[in-house]
Formats: C-alpha cells, sequence, structure tokens
C-alpha cells in the first residue's frame, strides 16, 4: 500500500509546484500581450528585453532551487535548527547573488543595442530592461520562501502567492502602461514597473506568510541561526551548479532558435510553435523534478533503508507515464495543435513535422528533469552540471548545426539536435543515481 500513497503524496506536491513554475512564463506574457496594443516597436522592446535578461534571472534561480534539498533533509532528521539555518542562509544568499546579478545587467543595459536589434526598438527597450532587471530581487527574494515552504511539503502557499502576484501584474500593466487612475502614461516602460511591483507584492505577501503560518512555526524558533562557513561554501557550490545547469539547457534550446532563424521566417514560426507547446508539457515535468528533489531529500533525511530508491523510483514512474501521454497526444493532434498560433499553410506543414520530434523528446526530456531533480535531493550537483555541458553544449548544438546545415536537413536537424541532447542528459542523470544509490544502498 505504500507505492500508491507514495504517488499521491508526490502529485500533491507536483501539480501546484507546477503551476507557480509556469508564472515567470505568464508574467512575460502577459507584459507582451498588454503592450502588444501599442505597436509593433513595443512589441519588439519588451520581446528584446525580457529574452536578453531571462538566461540570467534562472542562473540566480539555481541558488534558491539549492536551499530545498538542504532544508528538507535537515527537517527530515528533526534539526529544525539546522534547516532554519540553511533557509535563512540561502535567503541571504540569494538575494546577494540577485544584486550581484541586478548591477552588472543594469551596468550593461547602455549596451542593449550591441544585440543587433533597430535603434527605435532599443530605445523603448532600455527603460523596460532596467524595471524588469530591478525585478529580478524580490524574484529571487520570493524564490527563497518559495524553496522554504515546498521544502516543508507545502507547494499550495506558494502557488496562490504566485497566482495573485500575476494577477496584480495585469492590473498594474493597465494602470502604467495605458496611463489609468491618474498615473502617467508610461507605455512599454510601464509594464516593467508593473512587474517590478507586482514582484515585490509577492515578497510582501510571502514574509507576512512566513511570519504568521504555522507551517514556518519550527523555523521561527531558530530564526537567528546561519550554517557554518564549509556549510555556506556548499550550498553556494550547489546553488551555481545548479543555476549552470539550468542555463546550459535553456542556451541550447535558444540557441537552436537562433539557428532555425537563419533558415528563414516560416522555418521560425514553425519552430517557436512547436517549442512553445513542448514547453507547456515541460511544466508538469518540472513540477515532478521538484517533488522528486523534495521526496528524495526528505527520504535521505529519514534514514529508511530504501527510501530514497523509492522516493526516486515513484518520481520517475510518474514522469513516464505523464510524457507517453503528451507524446501521444502530440503525434495525434499534430496537425490540430498549430492551428492555435498560426493559418499560415507552410507554417502549419512544418510546426506539424516538428511535433513529430517534440513527440520523439518527450519522454527523455521527462527523464533528464526528473532526473535532474532526484540527483539535486541528494545533494548531487556539480557532476550533473558537467553532464549538462556534455549533453547540451558539446552535443546538442553542434550536432544540430551539422544535421541542419552541412547535411542539409534544414530545421529538423535542429530538433533532432535536441532529441540527441535530451537523451544523452537523461542517460547521464539516471546512470549517475544508480552509481550514487547502489555505493549507498540508499
Amino acid at each position: 500500500m505504500r507505492i500508491p500513497k507514495d504517488i499521491r503524496d508526490t502529485l500533491a506536491l507536483a501539480a501546484p509546484i507546477a503551476a507557480s513554475q509556469v508564472s515567470d512564463m505568464v508574467t512575460l506574457a502577459v507584459d507582451l500581450i498588454m503592450v502588444g496594443d501599442l505597436g509593433t516597436i513595443p512589441l519588439a522592446a519588451v520581446t528584446l528585453a525580457g529574452t536578453s535578461s531571462t538566461m540570467v534571472l534562472l542562473f540566480g534561480v539555481g541558488f534558491t532551487i539549492a536551499m530545498t534539498p538542504e532544508i528538507a533533509t535537515r527537517m527530515a532528521r528533526g534539526d529544525a535548527s539546522g534547516a532554519s539555518a540553511a533557509a535563512r542562509t540561502g535567503a541571504i544568499m540569494s538575494v546577494l547573488v540577485a544584486a550581484v546579478l541586478v548591477g552588472l545587467l543594469l551596468l550593461a543595459s547602455p549596451w542593449l543595442g550591441i544585440l543587433g536589434a533597430p535603434a527605435d526598438v532599443t530605445e523603448m527597450a532600455i527603460p523596460y530592461f532596467r524595471w524588469y532587471v530591478l525585478s529580478f530581487l524580490f524574484r529571487l527574494g520570493f524564490g527563497a520562501i518559495k524553496q522554504t515552504s515546498e521544502a516543508l511539503g507545502n507547494s499550495r502557499m506558494p502557488m496562490m502567492i504566485a497566482i495573485a502576484a500575476n494577477l496584480l501584474n495585469v492590473v498594474f500593466n493597465w494602470i502604467f502602461i495605458y496611463g489609468e487612475l491618474g498615473m502617467p502614461e508610461m507605455g512599454a516602460e510601464g509594464a516593467g514597473f508593473a512587474t517590478f511591483l507586482s514582484r515585490a507584492c509577492a515578497v510582501g505577501i510571502g514574509v507576512w506568510v512566513l511570519r504568521r503560518s504555522a507551517l514556518f512555526a519550527p523555523l521561527r524558533g531558530h530564526a537567528k541561526q546561519t550554517l557554518s562557513g564549509k556549510e555556506r561554501m556548499s550550498l553556494a557550490l550547489a546553488g551555481a551548479s545548479i543555476g549552470l545547469q539550468i542555463t546550459l539547457e535553456v542556451a541550447a534550446f535558444a540557441f537552436g532558435g537562433l539557428m532555425v532563424g537563419w533558415l528563414g521566417a516560416v522555418p521560425l514560426a514553425a519552430h517557436q510553435v512547436a517549442l512553445n507547446l513542448a514547453s507547456i508539457t515541460f511544466m508538469g515535468a518540472l513540477g515532478l523534478s521538484s517533488a522528486g528533489t523534495v521526496r528524495v531529500a526528505s527520504a535521505l533525511g529519514s534514514g529508511v533503508a530504501g527510501a530514497v530508491r523509492r522516493a526516486a523510483h515513484v518520481a520517475i514512474g510518474i514522469v513516464v507515464a505523464f510524457e507517453l501521454i503528451t507524446a501521444v497526444g502530440f503525434i495525434l493532434l499534430r496537425h490540430e495543435l498549430p492551428l492555435l498560433y498560426s493559418d499560415d499553410p507552410l507554417v502549419l506543414v512544418l510546426a506539424s513535422q516538428l511535433l513529430v520530434y517534440a513527440a520523439a523528446f518527450q519522454l527523455f526530456d521527462g527523464l533528464q528533469v526528473v532526473g535532474m531533480g532526484i540527483l539535486r535531493g541528494l545533494n548531487d550537483t556539480r557532476v550533473p552540471a558537467i553532464m549538462a555541458f556534455v549533453a547540451y553544449i558539446m552535443l546538442c548544438i553542434p550536432l544540430g548545426y551539422v544535421i541542419a546545415f552541412p547535411l542539409g536537413f534544414g530545421a529538423h536537424g535542429i530538433w533532432i539536435g535536441y532529441v540527441i541532447g535530451l537523451t544523452i542528459a537523461s542517460i547521464g542523470y539516471l546512470w549517475r543515481f544508480r552509481a550514487i544509490t547502489n555505493k549507498g544502498s540508499a
């Protein structure tokens, strides 16, 4: 009877995480949609600012994610003082990292034009870029609260705050983009200011809950505790490794999109359609990955024989079932789904073909992200970062280029490169987990 309960517990933790993971995508999407009413140039400006800085944000998010296994493992051992120290140290570290990243991006903002966008787009992008980048301070601050809550087994609270923040972003966009309620009409810059305010509100709500909720009571009793110097260094290295893993995968997909752009507007549009659909299903796997991190870390802290393997196998089993369903869905609906995005016959034909590759890598995409999550639960981050570099930078990008251009497969070649990179990463992460657990008999 244990396995059904483990499945229920994992899904109960994963579903709200998946929903809250979408919040960053929704924030930028809302900005794009609402600024789009102002015209093509404002829309292009927000796109330029968002895409050029989000990868840096994702690197910083790695430091908040590193908190989760530390807190969950210590709580499972009954070490509330250690868990509080990990939460406090991780929060301070995340905000400091955010401050450094924000400072570097603000210093770089006057040179946004080197990305090659037209001058009028760049000029409008810079004010939005600065507010959007400043919001990273609050995004990582909220991330620290979110990861602490999830480590304690409550993923619903941060989900509800993330939803509230996105709703506030819509309201603030309406006020500051268009100059409603007596406020100045700020245009594209107003969308950046709205994101800044909504993320600040998320932190404010999170801190209020942190101080009052019974969930955090065990940590509040040791509120001034911090980790030792050696433990801080270990947490920092874990955060940097996780941030690097995320950045490498995102970079591979981003560079793949850049290469597709060399083929023309139709391949690029079809690529974006297929990739967006694959990104939606990826959020489900990402939620399972985060749930796997918490479950494995808690199992590790419990010291119960076989608990780590059971927690990992449940997460892997669920993601395999989920991704097989989505793969079949992509194949069966490959001609219908692109109609949600475009009515161009050429785009629709190519997008339907690329969805076959998306179906092919669904299983491996799910396995690699869950594999990465369960390894984080074991505090194993440096070797997986090396594996990510090999899979995405040394194999995915070069092979995608060779298959697409010298071999003449076009956009298909880029997606074949994606399939290869994700397959290698998933095999590597699962092999690594097996090696660690066989050695420790977990």
